[in-house]
């Protein structure tokens, strides 16, 4: 996924997901970032940041790859994550790749994005 998608269109969080105990690196696409971890106004108001909302995505991805992982062996794991936008409480599906850090370096690392970026960059 890293070679077909630049890592520069992808926000790194693996700090937040080492909080959480994840220490292979973790990316999110523009997309889950800019249009649901960075909170809009009245998400500000109510205490909402970018952290919390990206720690909750990762809390959200952990549960379902504990599920995932006994039951299947796939690398791709589909969940729904919860972010309240203009006051409500809003679910998106999204979904996580595990896969190579790059084209040059097969150490493993997860990005988190929505299943129609994922069908998006395998279409082509």
């Amino acid at each position: 996924m890293s070679k077909d998608k630049p890592r520069n269109k992808q926000k790194d969080i693996s700090e937040i997901a080492k909080e959480a105990g994840l220490l292979i690196p973790v990316f999110v696409t523009s997309e889950i970032w800019d249009n649901w971890i960075t909170p809009d106004q009245k998400s500000k108001e109510e205490g909402g940041n970018e952290k919390s909302r990206a720690t909750d995505l990762i809390n959200g991805f952990l549960y379902y790859m504990r599920v995932h992982r006994q039951t299947s062996k796939s690398n791709l794991i589909y969940f729904p994550a919860k972010f309240k936008k203009n006051g409500e409480e809003q679910t998106l599906q999204v979904m996580s790749y595990l896969g190579p850090l790059d084209e040059n370096d097969n150490r493993p690392c997860i990005t988190i994005m929505t299943p129609e970026e994922y069908e998006a960059e395998t279409v082509q």
